[in-house]
């Protein structure tokens, strides 16, 4: 059936790739009947490309407006949905009270499961999330139909959403072809889930796995959707979604729904400026989701984004070998606390390179005076790593609706060029410059303090220029400004990179 749902795609010319479909076709399944309208609100697309669609299920002897015997047999088939609970599926994707409602009743049937998580490794960011916030995550996999005849990763799981999610798939569709897959660091995390899997029968395999490491080949391109809490850091999150990448399938609309830390403004556009990078679009974020059991550091909550894939996905960290660089808070930040006991007021310090490196550690063992196990905190203090700074400061400058006499002019540009470099206060080397036939000049400025360099397209109006240094004091902006007026640029824009930070 997939191969029929690529064809459809392909005969419509559909953007949305055939996962659009697939869900098209579950709320026929599920709701019965739907019209045009509502199955336009549902999928997202436009009624006329809805119309189109119903159309060519009507060709394939699916249906249009509801599902004809051949059509259910297909679906069912398709999904794996013999015994699906239908009533369920509908009400918890058409209606927000019943779904807050069916939350709060299955909470206290997965508590005693979620009770027996291991206690949490602050070394490696790990805060376990409340039993409601799992089940709202693995809703969401209804939600972006990612759950039924799915492939799912878990990229590290001290949240057992792996649980989450096979409880919510056996209310739903027990005999679901889905398969769902943990791979982790802890040890004990992959124990615990392997032993609640085999005793609930859940599709759920446990593996060991160091992200820092290369992805193992046996789980590349293999997934449709991952789940991640990744570090806290930046980089740890870069380096989680880059192994998220080389997971999934290499195909558009594939998902990644990602918890992360809030952070300040800043911080997050140097995130959303790495997922726009990848290739990712920001699907939403939603900030009523996350929540965790005694974690300090967030706050006791984060965001939660959901991720979707497009055509050209990058990792931002190759998976070739090792990444060696630290990725977790406590080897970027290092933290101490003195605590001191409320019975015999002995004080000490609690963080790395102490006794007790965290507090659970100090109360599980007791106070090594009195053995009491009550602690307040005295004093708290952090000692951040020495952040690199940026090695280099590159402007992309794209220059649109340029003099195009200019443009072709050699010359002209060498003396702009050149002259910009003056203007950032710059040290010229040497410069070397070329003219095209029958069009276009590329050219090159190299200064002590590393380059500019242009590119133009007479036929075009447009010219790609870089000005590029490693001393950040240069007057990059009155170069750029210069350039910009001295071509008589209609329209441009320009994008600031840090270079090997």
């Amino acid at each position: 059936m997939q191969k029929q749902l690529q064809q459809i795609t392909a005969n419509m010319l559909l953007e949305e790739n055939y996962h659009t479909l697939e869900k098209a076709l579950l709320a026929l399944y599920f709701h019965k009947n739907c019209t045009t309208k509502s199955l336009a609100y549902m999928t997202d697309l436009p009624i006329p490309i809805v119309s189109a669609m119903k159309k060519e299920f009507s060709k394939q002897g699916w249906g249009k407006h509801s599902l004809t015997k051949k059509g259910q047999l297909a679906i069912s088939q398709y999904f794996q949905l013999s015994d699906a609970n239908a009533n369920l599926y509908f009400q918890l994707t058409t209606d927000d009270t019943f779904r807050t409602e069916w939350i709060a009743q299955n909470i206290s049937e997965l508590s005693t499961i979620y009770d027996a998580r291991p206690t949490a490794d602050v070394a490696i960011d790990q805060a376990k999330c409340t039993v409601d916030t799992a089940l709202k995550r693995a809703l969401l996999a209804l939600d972006y139909t990612m759950l039924l005849n799915k492939r799912i990763l878990c990229l590290g799981d001290d949240d057992f959403i792996s649980i989450a999610l096979a409880f919510l798939l056996k209310k739903i569709a027990p005999h679901s072809a889905t398969k769902i897959v943990v791979l982790d660091i802890d040890r004990r995390v992959l124990s615990t889930i392997s032993n609640i899997a085999k005793d609930y029968e859940l599709p759920i395999k446990a593996d060991y796995y160091n992200v820092q490491e290369p992805l193992p080949k046996t789980y590349a391109h293999q997934f449709d959707c991952v789940y991640t809490d990744t570090p806290y850091t930046l980089i740890g999150a870069q380096l989680f979604l880059s192994r998220a990448i080389n997971a999934l399938k290499p195909e558009a609309m594939r998902h990644v729904f990602f918890s992360y830390a809030k952070r300040s403004y800043q911080k997050q556009r140097e995130l959303q400026q790495s997922l726009q990078a990848m290739g990712f679009v920001i699907n939403s974020i939603k900030y009523d989701i996350n929540t965790y059991e005694g974690a300090q550091i967030l706050g006791a909550t984060s965001q939660f984004i959901v991720l979707q894939t497009t055509e050209q996905m990058i990792s931002h960290i190759p998976n070739q070998r090792k990444f060696t660089r630290p990725i977790y808070t406590g080897e970027v930040e290092r933290k101490s606390v003195v605590y001191q006991c409320i019975h015999c007021k002995h004080s000490l310090t609690v963080g790395a390179d102490n006794q007790y490196t965290t507090i659970t550690q100090l109360q599980s063992r007791g106070c090594p005076s009195c053995k009491n196990k009550k602690f307040l905190q005295i004093k708290r203090t952090v000692q951040k790593m020495q952040d690199q700074h940026a090695l280099g400061h590159h402007i992309l400058l794209e220059l649109h609706d340029c003099d195009v006499a200019l443009l072709n002019d050699l010359q002209k540009i060498k003396t702009i060029m050149c002259q910009a470099a003056h203007k950032a206060k710059a040290t010229i080397v040497t410069e070397n410059f070329h003219h095209f036939s029958p069009y276009g000049v590329s050219g090159v400025v190299i200064i002590q303090e590393s380059h500019l360099t242009i590119h133009t397209w007479p036929e075009y109006g447009y010219a790609a220029i870089d000005v590029f240094t490693c001393n950040s004091k240069l007057a990059l902006q009155e170069a750029v400004q210069y350039i910009t007026e001295q071509f008589n640029a209609g329209n441009a824009t320009q994008h600031y990179v840090y270079r090997g930070k």
